[in-house]
């Protein structure tokens, strides 16, 4: 491998680009179609859904516009690696985790306004500091680390509260574990993996967002569902006092 291609390996941080070649990392642009259709999938569920159809749910509408622009911008980040567009490709990353935990807190948690903001204060400053103590830990993939942890953390609340949901969490939690180690060793193994590792970490993560999208849609949904429930129950037991 000629110096040139360490220097922009090293300096990208990805095994997959060894060059400045426009289709130099094509896994990695690829993978990220998995985000568009996620965002594609997610739309149709809630615009379908019997309880949400022709509703204005703000949440559910800008996190799916932000999956989509996950894709979207960093496919052009990884066919076109610029500092820009590495910014372009950052953004709608960030916007989503703090718009979907803000969204979790209240929706899942019924928290209060103080209760809200303490909480969605001490996750992003739980991120400020890993991010600022271990700028470059894990081949620069520390500041996804609180989000695995928030994860994990709804998801013990979720099953202390005995919620069905726990499950669900606890599964995308293992699923952002996972995908945050492919993306930490990724610079790690390219002598043994030349293709590297940070695909699996856009696949996965796409996974995770389909899998936490259901959630959200089940929570907005919650009130209806549970009185719709309520109902079936009560008619199933009239009609059984009626025999």
């Amino acid at each position: 491998m000629t110096t040139q291609a360490l220097l922009t390996q090293h300096y990208y941080g990805l095994c997959e680009r060894t060059s400045d070649a426009f289709l130099s990392e094509p896994l990695n642009a690829i993978s990220n179609l998995s985000f568009i259709l996620v965002a594609i999938m997610i739309y149709r569920t809630y615009r379908d859904h019997q309880d949400l159809k022709g509703k204005w749910i703000w949440d559910l509408h800008i996190l799916t516009i932000l999956i989509f622009s996950i894709g979207l911008f960093s496919f052009i980040y990884h066919i076109y690696p610029t500092p820009y567009t590495e910014t372009m490709d950052v953004i709608p990353i960030v916007a989503f985790i703090n718009i979907f935990f803000f969204s979790i807190i209240v929706r899942i948690g019924h928290t209060n306004a103080f209760q809200t903001v303490v909480c969605f204060l001490a996750f992003v400053g739980s991120t400020h500091i890993l991010v600022s103590q271990f700028p470059n830990a894990m081949n620069d993939s520390i500041g996804y680390l609180s989000s695995m942890v928030a994860l994990v953390v709804i998801a013990i609340y979720l099953h202390m509260m005995r919620r069905p949901s726990s499950h669900q969490f606890l599964l995308a939690s293992l699923i952002g574990v996972i995908s945050l180690f492919f993306r930490a060793i990724d610079n790690a193994v390219c002598d043994t993996i030349p293709i590297g590792t940070h695909f699996l970490w856009h696949s996965l993560n796409a996974l995770l967002l389909y899998i936490l999208m259901k959630q959200v849609i089940r929570n907005v949904n919650r009130d209806a569902r549970l009185r719709r429930m309520a109902m079936m129950k009560a008619t199933g037991r009239h009609k059984w006092s009626m025999k």
